[in-house]
C-alpha cells in the first residue's frame, strides 16, 4: 500500500480502538438490567446473537431474562434488546425523533445502495416516504394486480416443464427469488430482470442482487460499514473510490463490482423512464416508478427528490422486496409440506375462489385460510428476526409491567443513554406467550380464524400489520408490505392451484443472517431449499 493509504488506514484504525475502548472506563445505567453474561470482552454477546444457528439463544434471551434484556457488545458496550409492547410503542411509534435507525448501518447502506428510504434519516426520510406512500395504497396495487398474475403465470409454465405426475425435486428458493424480483422489477420498475425461462437467471442484475447479501455482511464488511461515518466523509467520491480500489481483500472488490452492476442499472433505469415520461410516453405506465417519477416532476420545488435519491429507491426497493418476500413464500410452501392436509384444503379453498385462471384481488385478499397460513408463517418465523435502531438522546423507556433489576431492585423503566444501540425483538414479540398464548411457539393457522386473544389486543403491539413486529411500526415500518401481501397471496396461489408439495430427502435448516435463509443443513451458507414438487391432478 502507499504510504498515504497505510496513513489513512492507521488513523481509521487508532479512532476505531479508542470507540472500541471507552466503554470500559464508563458505567453504565443499563448496568441495571438483567441479561445473559458475557464470555468474550472482545465480542461480548453479539456472537452468540448474530451466529447463523443462534435460534436457541434468541429464544433463552426472550425466555428467561424479561422483555427488555441487557445484551453485553465488544469492548464493555451495552445494548438492549427489547419485546416490552409498551417500551415498544415508544421505540417506533411516540419517541420517533429519538430513536432512529443506527447511524453507521444508513451510512454504509447509501454507501452501497445508494441514497433510498433505507439510507437516510431524518426529515430526508420523512420527505421520500411521503412521495412513495400513494403507489403503495390498495387502489394502485388492485390496478397492478395483473402484472404479479402476468408473472406467477410464467412461474407455473417454468415450473411445469421441469415437474409431471411424478414429483420432482427442484430448488424452491431459488425460483422464489427470482419471481420476487421479476415482480417488483415489472410492478416496480417497468423493467423485466428474467423471463423466469432458463433454469439460472442470466441478467447480470439478478447476479448481482443474488450475491449483494453474503457479500455486504461479511465480517470485513461489517467492520467497513462501522467505519462508514468516517469514510464517507474522506473528502470527495473520487478519492472514497480510489481508496475501496486499493483494499486488498477478492470479496470487497467482488462486492464493488456488484454494487456498480446495481447502480449502473438503477441509472438507466431511471433515465429510460425520464425519457419515456419527456416524450409523453408514460400515461399507461403504472409502475412504482413511473408513478414516483410523474408525482417528482409535478411537486413544487421545495418537495421534489434529486435524482440521486431516486436513483437510490431502486435499490432499496428491489433488495427490501426480494429476499425477504422470497423467503417467507419458500416457508410457507415448507409448512404446507409438513401438514399435507392443511395444504389441500388451502387449495380446495383456491380453485373454489378461481374466475378463470386468476383471482380477483378482493377475492384473494379475503379468503381465511390463505389470510391465515401467510399472516401465521409471517408471526412464526419473520425474515428479520430483530431489527436495530439507535437513541440519538438520552431518554427513559417505559415497560408495560416492573421487572427484577441485576442489583434486585425493581425497574419501572430504563434509563437509555444517547448513542445506545436497541435491538427490536420481533421474533421475540411475535411469539410472546404472555400476549398470545402457551401455543405461541407452534404454527398454528387456524389461531387466525377466530378471535385473537384479549391480552394481545389489550398490549397495543405497535407493529403496522395484524398484532405483528414482522414490519415494524411508525416511520420506519415496511412501507411496501401491502406489495408483499399480495404477492405472497398470488404467487403460493398460482403455485398451489397447480402443484403439490412434499419434504424432499434434502434438510432444511434456516440460518440467521440480515434477512434469515435455508440451507441443506447447519454450516452451509448456500441458501436453497429443495422441495419435491408434481403436477396437481384434480382427479
Amino acid at each position: 500500500m502507499s504510504v498515504l493509504l497505510q496513513t489513512i488506514v492507521v488513523a481509521l484504525l487508532a479512532w476505531a480502538v479508542w470507540s472500541l475502548i471507552r466503554p470500559l472506563f464508563v458505567k453504565s445505567p443499563l448496568d441495571r438490567v438483567a441479561g445473559p453474561p458475557s464470555p468474550s470482552l472482545l465480542a461480548g454477546n453479539l456472537g452468540q446473537l448474530f451466529d447463523a444457528d443462534a435460534w436457541g439463544f434468541h429464544d433463552e434471551v426472550a425466555t428467561r431474562y424479561g422483555p427488555v434484556v441487557k445484551i453485553n457488545a465488544p469492548f464493555g458496550r451495552k445494548w438492549l434488546y427489547v419485546f416490552d409492547p409498551t417500551a415498544l410503542q415508544h421505540i417506533v411509534l411516540r419517541e420517533q425523533g429519538t430513536y432512529d435507525q443506527i447511524e453507521w448501518l444508513v451510512r454504509s447502506n447509501n454507501m452501497l445502495l445508494g441514497a433510498g428510504l433505507l439510507s437516510v434519516l431524518g426529515e430526508t426520510h420523512r420527505k421520500q416516504r411521503r412521495m412513495l406512500m400513494p403507489v403503495f395504497s390498495a387502489k394502485h396495487l388492485r390496478e397492478l394486480a395483473p402484472v404479479f398474475w402476468e408473472v406467477a403465470n410464467r412461474l407455473v409454465t417454468a415450473i411445469s416443464h421441469r415437474a409431471n405426475d411424478t414429483p420432482r425435486e427442484i430448488d424452491v428458493l431459488d425460483w422464489m427469488g427470482r419471481t420476487a424480483l421479476e415482480i417488483i422489477g415489472e410492478a416496480g420498475m417497468g423493467h423485466s430482470f428474467d423471463p423466469l425461462v432458463e433454469d439460472e437467471a442470466t441478467d447480470p442484475y439478478t447476479k448481482a442482487a443474488k450475491d449483494y447479501l453474503p457479500l455486504s455482511f461479511t465480517p470485513e464488511m461489517m467492520l467497513v460499514r462501522q467505519l462508514s461515518p468516517i469514510l464517507t466523509r474522506l473528502g470527495p467520491p473520487a478519492f472514497r473510490r480510489w481508496i475501496v480500489d486499493h483494499i486488498p481483500i477478492p470479496r470487497t472488490q467482488k462486492l464493488k463490482r456488484v454494487v456498480d452492476v446495481l447502480y449502473d442499472t438503477s441509472v438507466k433505469i431511471v433515465e429510460e423512464k425520464k425519457a419515456a415520461i419527456a416524450k409523453g410516453d408514460y400515461a399507461a405506465s403504472k409502475d412504482i416508478m413511473s408513478i414516483l417519477l410523474k408525482a417528482n416532476m409535478a411537486a413544487e420545488q421545495s418537495d421534489r427528490l434529486p435524482d440521486e435519491q431516486i436513483i437510490g429507491q431502486i435499490n432499496t426497493l428491489l433488495f427490501a422486496a426480494t429476499d425477504t418476500t422470497s423467503h417467507v413464500m419458500a416457508q410457507v410452501l415448507e409448512m404446507l409440506s409438513r401438514n399435507q392436509d392443511l395444504q389441500e384444503k388451502a387449495r380446495r379453498e383456491l380453485l373454489e375462489a378461481r374466475d378463470g385462471d386468476d383471482i380477483p384481488y378482493d377475492r384473494l385478499m379475503s379468503l381465511p385460510l390463505l389470510d391465515a397460513i401467510c399472516k401465521e408463517t409471517l408471526r412464526m418465523f419473520p425474515p428479520t428476526p430483530i431489527v436495530m435502531r439507535q437513541a440519538f438522546q438520552d431518554t427513559v423507556l417505559p415497560l408495560s409491567k416492573p421487572m427484577h433489576g441485576n442489583d434486585g431492585s425493581i425497574l419501572e423503566s430504563v434509563v437509555i443513554p444517547k448513542g445506545t444501540n436497541v435491538l427490536v425483538g420481533v421474533r421475540a414479540c411475535n411469539r410472546n406467550k404472555a400476549l398470545w398464548g402457551e401455543d405461541a411457539d407452534e404454527w398454528k393457522p387456524e389461531r387466525w380464524l377466530k378471535p385473537l386473544p384479549k391480552t394481545l389486543e389489550d398490549a397495543s403491539v405497535p407493529g403496522v400489520y395484524s398484532n405483528l413486529m414482522t414490519f415494524v411500526g411508525g416511520g420506519r415500518s415496511c412501507i411496501g408490505f401491502s406489495f408483499s401481501q399480495l404477492e405472497m397471496r398470488v404467487v403460493l396461489a398460482s403455485l398451489l392451484m397447480n402443484f403439490t408439495f412434499e419434504l424432499s430427502d434434502k434438510p432444511i435448516h434456516w440460518n440467521i443472517s440480515a434477512i434469515t435463509f435455508p440451507s441443506t443443513g447447519k454450516g452451509s451458507m448456500k441458501p436453497e431449499m429443495w422441495l419435491k414438487v408434481g403436477r396437481y391432478n384434480a382427479e
